[in-house]
């Protein structure tokens, strides 16, 4: 994890980046977010779809109008996994939420898979992972979905390292908790921990073809099972 002054500065990027901005909670609306389009892309329920609940930080609520809502924006994996075929049942997304936060504001959901994508913003302010494990045991304990997704975080360009470590420590905690892993930021990043080509705005946030991508291995997995 990144040491204090390196995660000052990280710190201060990510705040830079989502400054301003007020997002989706489990009830209310959302704001859009840095790179929003000027119409998201709002998603009616499937019926009798499989469904999922989603909590996690301005990368899964991305551009989205009202995210609760199912109103998705373009940037966010959420929309891709609707358009495969999944119905969004409910979950929690908020700019800037570190994973303390998402298990002070989740609420319980009723789905057929929980999918968390959570962590660039405790890496960033240099939380420990064990803190980090800890919160996220606890919006699982929360939610109370049985079928859990951990998704990697995305590359975090300022600090690639500390982007890969966490990974690697996420995914052991699935392992140990019997949770599901999903590395679908694989397909985003380069193999010294940048960004591909057209996958990221700023370093940070998935653009829309970033998000496609997540969004089509986070379904692929939700399909597995």
């Amino acid at each position: 994890m990144p040491g204090r002054g390196t995660a000052r500065g990280l710190a201060s990027a990510v705040a830079a980046i989502g400054a301003g901005v007020v997002a989706a909670a489990m009830v209310g609306c959302a704001a859009a977010g840095p790179g929003a389009t000027d119409a998201p892309t709002a998603i009616a329920p499937i019926a009798d779809a499989p469904s999922f609940a989603a909590v996690g930080d301005s990368i899964t609520d991305a551009n989205s109008a009202d995210f609760a809502a199912g109103d998705l924006g373009s940037e966010s994996w959420a929309t891709y996994v609707v358009d495969d075929g999944f119905a969004l049942a409910g979950g929690w997304a908020e700019w800037g939420a570190t994973t303390e936060r998402m298990a002070a504001s989740v609420l319980p959901v009723d789905a057929d898979a929980l999918v968390v994508l959570a962590g660039t913003n405790d890496v960033a302010l240099g939380v420990p992972f064990a803190t980090s494990a800890a919160n996220l045991g606890a919006i699982v304990d929360t939610v109370g979905i049985s079928d859990v997704l951990v998704v990697s975080i995305p590359p975090l360009e300022l600090a690639p390292g500390e982007a890969e470590a966490y990974n690697l420590a996420l995914e052991e905690l699935a392992v140990d908790r019997g949770w599901r892993f999903v590395d679908a930021s694989a397909g985003l990043r380069t193999s010294d921990g940048a960004f591909r080509d057209g996958m990221s705005f700023d370093g940070v946030h998935p653009s829309a073809r970033g998000a496609e991508v997540l969004g089509a291995t986070i379904a692929e997995a939700l399909r597995e099972e």
